[in-house]
């Protein structure tokens, strides 16, 4: 009886040890799901792009209708992001893009009705503030890979709404002919600045 009792408390003791490494390992490794989902805003994340025209000024050009989605784990220092702007929504200033517009020849908007991105990794700084993101554009139905700068990202409580949000500038150059766009060159630039800002509510 004595024997029996002595190996059940053997084999106890090695149970408790084992549970102990596991519950361990669970603390260090942290939550197993803290990534957040946040869903953009579009009244307050309109693409703007600048191109230099005729070689002397610069002019300015925006969608009106774009769409979006952040995953992000500060903590993980991983995340990611969809981008989608429908190019119908072109807006030059000047009035509503018709098929006979530069603008709408441009980005020749009857064949390609999306421009998309779509990050492959984000990059964060020492704070584990996003600072970058890397990923794929595809324009006119070519797809490069681009890193967008992001500048002043915060994530806080939107003092208005009291929602929890994210948000930053977005900017990027691309060279267009890299995408196949080459129409009105060189009297609209081959080098075109994107500019996104992005507010992001957590879902």
């Amino acid at each position: 009886m004595i024997v029996f009792f002595g190996a059940f408390l053997r084999r106890l003791n090695r149970v408790r040890r084992r549970l102990g490494i596991a519950a361990l390992s669970m603390a260090l490794a942290g939550p197993t799901c803290a990534a957040d989902s946040y869903t953009l805003d579009p009244a307050h994340s309109i693409p703007e792009f600048k191109f230099l025209h005729l070689g002397a000024t610069t002019q300015t050009g925006r969608f009106d209708k774009a769409r979006g989605t952040v995953v992000l784990d500060p903590r993980a220092r991983s995340g990611s992001v969809t981008y989608e702007v429908e190019t119908a929504s072109l807006n030059m200033g000047v009035g509503t893009e018709t098929p006979d517009s530069p603008g709408f020849d441009l980005f020749q908007i009857a064949r390609f009705p999306r421009i998309t991105f779509r990050s492959s990794r984000l990059i964060f700084d020492k704070n584990n503030k996003v600072i970058a993101a890397e990923g794929q554009l595809t324009l006119l139905g070519v797809t490069k890979h681009v890193t967008v700068i992001v500048n002043r990202f915060k994530c806080s409580v939107n003092p208005l709404n009291k929602k929890r949000m994210c948000a930053g500038d977005a900017t990027a150059t691309i060279t267009r002919s890299d995408f196949g766009m080459i129409k009105y060159i060189p009297a609209i630039s081959d080098e075109i600045k994107i500019s996104v800002p992005v507010e992001a509510y957590k879902d």
